[in-house]
């Protein structure tokens, strides 16, 4: 009976880092494999599962066992399309190896997605796994949390629901004590408001840290220095968008705090109306500002800037006859349901001619093959 020896690398890690093409197969290929990416990255897990995968197939060797060693490689896209990738690649090296019986080596983090696949297609005798040994000082422990909050995929998969709770909790318990703020003044409890505003603000940074917004925003500063000094036509028009969207805010406000008889529902909505359609001019004198630059610049006229100013009006229309229909349901106002019926069905009429303008814009596969015909020809006649 033949037995292999695997080793799944979900995210590819061999492939992004080490620039390597899986599947390997045998101990050699293996081997060179975990070398190249131990030198990349002398920390990362796969280095040393596939190290103890090598291990396991010499001992199984010297037994006299009739094995295989193969290792297999997944998407930096966990999910779907690393999961399409590890059964195409499992599929040849059955195909390569017929093997009776597998054994499956892995660092034990995603095991649930794995195992199910390789069973399905040969019997897996063993489920090996292997962890890494660390330091047990606190220095050791405080570099192992350091390294871990550096990974751009462990950072997204646990800050962003730990930020997103904290910006809810601390958001929903600030509005108590604003609503007492602008009510009656003695009754306001400046700790509760504070301990709110500490929430919202940590929960800010998890935010602001899992998607990295201060390198963000430094590329982005270099991105407007350098189009300041081009001259790009964007500049007064990113500076109009930026003073709609304030005055937006301050429209709401306004709208929100017009009585002092309205209550937290009826402000929610008076300020939601209030800057609905500043914020949608704001977008759409942006989205003016790349079709203007990228046509003076490039001599270019940029289709999707169009299909998104279409898109962004069908939008505020939708949000408009929701917000009207909220108003007439909690008895605020009395609206015709004729008018908000008619802003629903124009919302939606343009974000169908938006897609149709989208589907029209893009390029037939027809058109693009008569154009690389039309080069060959160019440059087979030069």
């Amino acid at each position: 009976m033949k037995t292999l020896v695997i080793c799944v690398d979900r995210d590819d890690d061999f492939g992004i880092k080490a620039g390597l093409n899986s599947p390997f197969v045998g101990r050699a290929e293996n081997l060179n494999a975990a070398l190249a990416l131990g030198l990349k990255d002398p920390e990362d897990s796969d280095t040393n599962t596939l190290l103890a995968a090598i291990g396991l197939y010499d001992e199984m060797v010297k037994k006299g066992m009739d094995v295989e060693i193969a290792t297999i490689c997944g998407d930096i896209k966990v999910g779907y399309e690393s999961d399409l990738a590890l059964t195409t690649q499992l599929e040849t090296v059955l195909e390569m190896v017929k093997p009776d019986r597998a054994v499956l080596v892995s660092d034990g983090a995603e095991d649930e997605y794995i195992y199910p696949m390789i069973s399905s297609r040969v019997k897996v005798d063993s489920v090996r796994k292997v962890y890494v040994k660390q330091a047990p000082t606190v220095e050791g422990t405080y570099y192992i949390l350091i390294r871990m909050l550096n990974d751009d995929k462990f950072r997204k998969r646990i800050l962003v629901p730990l930020g997103l709770a904290l910006v809810v909790f601390g958001a929903f318990a600030l509005l108590d004590p604003l609503y007492q703020l602008m009510s009656d003044m003695s009754e306001v409890s400046f700790t509760n408001m504070g301990l709110a505003m500490i929430w919202l603000v940590v929960g800010t940074y998890l935010l602001s840290f899992a998607y990295k917004a201060g390198d963000r925003i430094k590329r982005l500063s270099v991105d407007v220095g350098r189009a300041v000094r081009s001259g790009s036509a964007l500049i007064p028009f990113a500076i109009l968008a930026a003073l709609l969207f304030l005055l937006g805010i301050l429209y709401g406000i306004d709208a929100a705090t017009e009585s002092a008889e309205f209550d937290l529902t009826q402000q929610i909505l008076l300020f939601a109306g209030g800057t609905l359609w500043m914020w949608v001019f704001a977008f759409f004198t942006y989205q003016i500002g790349l079709f203007t630059n990228n046509l003076l610049s490039r001599g270019k006229i940029a289709y999707p800037t169009l299909v998104a100013s279409v898109t962004i009006f069908a939008i505020g229309f939708i949000i408009q006859g929701a917000l009207d229909a909220a108003q007439i349901f909690f008895g605020f106002g009395s609206y015709d349901q004729v008018v908000v019926f008619l802003e629903v069905v124009t919302g939606f009429l343009l974000a169908v001619f938006g897609g149709l303008l989208n589907a029209s814009f893009q390029p037939q596969s027809g058109d693009k093959d008569d154009s690389e015909e039309a080069k060959e020809a160019a440059e087979s006649s030069e």
